[in-house]
Parts: C-alpha cells; structure tokens; sequence
C-alpha cells in the first residue's frame, strides 16, 4: 500500500523527511522514498506494511493537512481495489446505478 505526499517544504532535507514520516506512521512505515528534496516539487512516496485494506485511506486522512516545517502537507493513497486483494471474496458488486426517487 502506498500513500504520495505532496507539499513537502523545501528547506527540509532527506533525512527530516524519513525522520518526519517514521515518527508519524511507526510500524506501518515500510519505505519512504523522497523525490526533488529542496525543490517546490518535493514529495515523497511511502509504502506501509499492513496487511489489512483501507489502511492507506486512514493514514491518508491523518496525515492530510498535517503540518510539516509549517506547511500543510497534501496525501493521496492508491484507490482500493477489492479485487486485487482477494479472490475468495464473493460479496456482490456494488450497484453501478440507483434506482431514481419517486
């Protein structure tokens, strides 16, 4: 599961990254790659160890807004897709469209 995180300041350097998102995921950080440090494109990509879905979705809602070196961060998490986590699931599709109100 992965999370982008955008917003990065840039006076912060590699190491006050990794240090940032260690601290603030704990055991679900499983790798923090940071891109462009020290330029306005500044970002970082985080992969969490979790076993469960929707982890990255609630992490991504903890985290979004958050401020880092006094600057809001901005998260997005990859959409889940239920399919590609299990093959014995067997509940239904979800209804593409509703019936109209009367």
């Amino acid at each position: 599961m992965h999370l982008t995180v955008w917003n990065i300041p840039e006076s912060c350097s590699e190491q006050d990254v990794r240090s940032f998102f260690e601290q603030e995921l704990g055991h679900y950080a499983k790798s923090i790659t940071v891109y462009d440090v020290g330029t306005s494109n500044a970002h970082a990509d985080l992969e969490l160890q979790a076993d469960v879905p929707y982890v990255a979705e609630a992490v991504a809602r903890e985290l979004q807004g958050r401020r880092f070196a006094g600057v809001a961060l901005r998260v997005s998490a990859a959409p889940f897709d239920p399919q590609s986590h299990s093959s014995s699931d067997t509940r239904p599709d979800a209804p593409t469209s509703f019936p109209a109100p009367e």
